[in-house]
C-alpha cells in the first residue's frame, strides 16, 4: 500500500515579493506624511523610493498586484509633494506681489 501524501514537512507558504510589499508600505506612508506640513518633507524620500521599488517588483511574477498598488500609492504621494511645492510657490509669489 502506497501513501500519496506529502511527507516533506510543513506546507509551503505562498511566495510574496518583498520589494512589492516595501513599495506599498512606502507609498502609504508617503501619502500619510505628505499632508503634514513639516514631516511631509520625508515624503520626498519615501515616494520616489516606493515608486522605484514598485516598478522593479512589477517585473517579477509574484505579487504583481501589490507592486501595482505600491506604484499607485507612491505616485499619489509624489503628487501630494508636488502640489505642496506648487501651492507654497503660489503663496510666496502672491505675498511678494502684494508687498509683504
Amino acid at each position: 500500500m502506497s501513501d500519496n501524501y506529502n511527507q516533506g514537512g510543513a506546507p509551503q507558504a505562498s511566495q510574496s515579493n518583498g520589494m512589492a510589499v516595501a513599495s506599498l508600505v512606502l507609498g502609504i506612508l508617503s501619502i500619510l506624511f505628505g499632508w503634514i506640513p513639516i514631516i511631509g518633507l520625508v515624503s520626498w524620500i519615501l515616494a520616489p523610493l516606493g515608486l522605484v521599488l514598485g516598478v522593479l517588483a512589477m517585473n517579477k511574477s509574484a505579487s504583481k498586484g501589490l507592486a501595482i498598488a505600491g506604484v499607485v500609492c507612491s505616485s499619489i504621494g509624489l503628487l501630494i509633494c508636488i502640489l505642496w511645492v506648487v501651492g507654497l510657490g503660489a503663496l510666496v509669489t502672491a505675498g511678494a506681489a502684494s508687498g509683504y
